[in-house]
């Protein structure tokens, strides 16, 4: 963070220092999160049991009488809060077979659905778990981030526990509760080291570097089960990421105009890895130098988004251009291949030497500006 008097006369500075945060930026991906609500509000007890008793799928069906939930459960479950709320910042709701039903939202008029009364699959609650960072360094959206899906999984985690107390609870709905969240953070530059996230140093454009990352939420999910019941796990937990941030920028050269097309490329590259790793229904948060909605690269965006806007909060300086896409419940094409190659849209009758070039391509443009001088 910078030493200047300036700087120091910034509220939001002294905050971050207050509170430990390596930069001011955490707080604009906070006022994102609060008017997106996406992790906001913060997960209380109530709420955490009201997700789990409207819960359901083919094998609570099977196997358990919903009809057999104790009187302190539905008391509970009939005295809660009905706050409203868009959880965590996408609908991820589906039904017992596991189908979405986000087409029954209205994104236009985002941040306002019941989510006491949705009926969720177990093996999908809608909760964040993974997140990728993508150009984190210093690691300020790191740190919030581990913060709040962290504590979002552990209180989710003690309702379950006291739900099981009460009643038989679904074998999936456990085994979902009890995964463990992985945060992930990307950078070519070296980062210091955050509790309860993982950082992979190199491009996010390298193909081996998203396999890593896959890698990882597989690893997760095996080992915790595993701990948990010995077994193997059901293949639908926790094999991809809800969230993808990127608060990276290229050099900036002083031209707005410059900045802002070398930044889209940069934001090509973070859809990319959403084509490859991004769960459907998932959100994604990425930084850019438009504020209109009328540019090429808000229209690819928003073309993969139920909802796409542009969003500048106001811990962001107004003397800065930056601005925020934030793009809420992804919707994957079915016939392009998810591939971290090509900006996740691969024709298999490419050649790979096209497909490197074209990403050798992509780092040459938004590279340093050194050469310019």
């Amino acid at each position: 963070m910078a030493h200047t008097t300036k700087e120091n006369r910034d509220i939001y500075y002294r905050k971050a220092k207050e509170e430990g945060f390596r930069a001011r930026s955490a707080y604009k991906l906070l006022q994102i999160f609060e008017s997106f609500h996406i992790l906001y509000p913060t997960l209380d007890e109530e709420s955490a049991l009201s997700i789990l008793l409207n819960s359901s799928c083919s094998y609570c069906e099977n196997t358990i009488n919903k009809s057999g939930k104790n009187d302190k459960s539905e008391e509970i479950s009939s005295n809660l809060n009905t706050e409203h709320t868009l959880l965590n910042g996408y609908s991820n709701c589906r039904d017992s077979d596991g189908d979405s039903d986000s087409d029954s939202y209205d994104y236009s008029d985002i941040g306002l659905v019941d989510y006491v009364n949705i009926k969720r699959n177990c093996l999908g609650l809608g909760r964040i778990k993974n997140v990728v960072d993508l150009c984190s360094a210093p690691g300020s959206w790191s740190q919030l981030l581990s913060k709040m899906v962290h504590q979002d999984h552990r209180t989710l985690k003690n309702a379950c526990r006291k739900l099981q107390n009460e009643r038989e609870v679904c074998k999936n709905l456990v085994e979902y509760v009890n995964i463990k969240p992985v945060i992930v953070a990307i950078d070519i530059q070296q980062m210091a080291p955050i509790d309860g996230v993982h950082f992979l140093k190199g491009d996010i454009t390298d193909p081996e570097i998203l396999q890593q990352v896959l890698q990882l939420f597989i690893e997760n999910v095996s080992r915790n089960i595993n701990e948990a019941y010995g077994g193997e796990c059901n293949e639908k937990l926790g094999r991809s990421a809800q969230l993808i941030t990127c608060d990276g920028a290229p050099d900036i050269s002083g031209l707005h105009e410059t900045d802002s097309f070398l930044q889209s490329y940069l934001i090509k590259s973070a859809l990319s890895v959403c084509f490859s790793l991004l769960d459907p229904d998932g959100c994604f948060i990425c930084k850019t130098f438009f504020s209109s909605e009328n540019t090429p690269i808000f229209t690819q965006v928003s073309s993969f988004f139920d909802y796409c806007t542009i969003f500048k909060p106001s811990a962001s300086r107004s003397s800065s251009f930056e601005h925020f896409i934030v793009a809420v419940g992804y919707k994957p094409v079915g016939h392009i291949m998810k591939t971290p190659k090509s900006h996740g849209i691969y024709n298999e009758k490419e050649s790979e030497n096209e497909i490197d070039s074209e990403l050798k391509e992509i780092i040459k443009v938004a590279g340093k500006i050194i050469s310019w001088d």
